[in-house]
């Protein structure tokens, strides 16, 4: 069969439209598209996924052939738990086509109902409502969760929405990085075999791309791609009358029921195989089995009650900040805790009391007046000149 793919390609070369054949090729491919969601916008070529996009596809096509220098800057932070996480920020033409397909395609693509984290109207207490009351918990962490996301599995993601092969491969170029050595990427399921894009000059890799943390499409694309991983967690979850939900890499399971240790190590193994199967693993050091008689904490909230609560801990770290800030002043404790400047300061603890008041209302309006009581400068809090308080998407708080 001939590709429609090749003769739009040729008319591109050679600027012009009466190439033989190449109205029946976007025919072809028009009629590709209606199988995609109608919410979904029609991408016949890279070269229409440029005009949409308002980048260039000079550009477009550096990135999708790996050619263009520097596509991301990197860098990492240390996490709490130790450690280092690496960042990977997009350049601004690449970070421009990321966010069109994240607004105008990703959004728009169903999820599993289990996942919970990334779509709008997400929030860690609705996930954590789902599991208040619970007797048993076993808590999950999947290890490396977005660059375990591989361009394999990014290009099937974008060809179950209805795009044609060879635009899937190209927008999962766009969306994935090509990753840093390391043992994990040395192992046989990140080594490149020959496919049919070979035949396009610098579309064959030496390196499988996985997705970025830190590009505005990788949350949502790991969402799509591990979709298959949600319906066998979910079933396994069902065998063993246990809830479940998934909010980014942290996977929980729950019952208020009857359970016992020796089944929740069993429901530990059968979801690690699950994973194990589509490249993912878990983090053995995070893996907990929570019983009865222990505190039982998701997401970094309580729900050992009818509603998910603040931890004593998350209070007592707002309490310390602002009696220190009373009682040695804002320069004081700015420099007794290390903050670049005053502004940092009260940034962080709006952040921390914004997230508290998506828990807590109550509670957080009284730490608000009197953060706001304090002496700033109006330098310090200029980026809230109209404060509305909001929750927050982190559970690090």
């Amino acid at each position: 069969m001939r590709s429609s793919q090749r003769f739009i390609e040729e008319g591109l070369r050679r600027g012009r439209e009466d190439v033989p054949g190449l109205q029946e090729a976007y025919r072809q491919i028009l009629l590709q598209q209606r199988r995609r969601p109608t919410a979904l916008p029609a991408i016949l070529t890279l070269g229409h996924l440029a005009c949409r996009t308002k980048v260039p596809f000079e550009t477009l096509r550096l990135y999708a052939t790996r050619a263009a220098e520097h596509p991301y800057r990197r860098f990492h932070i240390r996490k709490r738990s130790g450690g280092r996480r690496w960042i990977s920020v997009p350049a601004d033409g690449l970070r421009s086509v990321q966010s069109w397909l994240t607004e105008h395609v990703l959004r728009h693509v169903l999820v599993h109902p289990a996942s919970r984290a990334f779509r709008r109207g997400d929030s860690i207490r609705q996930c954590a409502e789902e599991h208040v009351r619970a007797r048993w918990l076993i808590k999950l962490d999947i290890a490396d969760f977005f660059g375990s996301v591989s361009e394999i599995q990014v290009f099937r993601a974008f060809a179950r929405m209805g795009y044609n092969r060879l635009v899937s491969m190209e927008m999962a170029r766009l969306c994935t990085d090509t990753p840093q050595v390391s043992d994990k990427y040395r192992m046989k399921a990140w080594k490149v075999r020959p496919y049919k894009w070979s035949r396009i000059p610098g579309y064959q890799q030496r390196v499988i791309g996985r997705l970025p943390q830190g590009a505005p499409s990788s949350p949502m694309l790991a969402n799509i791609a591990v979709i298959e991983v949600d319906e066998e967690v979910a079933e396994i979850a069902a065998a063993h009358g246990l809830r479940y939900t998934r909010y980014s890499d942290d996977i929980t399971l729950s019952t208020d029921g009857s359970f016992s240790r020796n089944a929740a190590s069993k429901v530990v193994e059968e979801v690690a195989q699950v994973l194990k199967a589509r490249g993912l693993y878990l983090n053995r050091k995070k893996t907990s089995i929570t019983h009865p008689g222990a505190r039982r904490v998701v997401l970094g909230l309580l729900v050992d009650g009818e509603q998910p609560r603040l931890t004593k801990s998350f209070r007592d770290r707002l309490r310390q900040h602002l009696y220190y800030l009373e009682k040695l002043g804002i320069n004081a404790h700015v420099a007794a805790r290390s903050f670049d400047s005053a502004g940092g300061l009260y940034r962080h603890l709006r952040g921390l009391i914004d997230y508290a008041n998506s828990i807590e209302p109550g509670y957080a309006t009284s730490l608000r007046r009197r953060l706001d009581a304090l002496p700033w400068n109006a330098e310090d809090h200029r980026n809230f000149a109209q404060p509305q308080m909001t929750g927050s998407s982190s559970h690090e708080a």
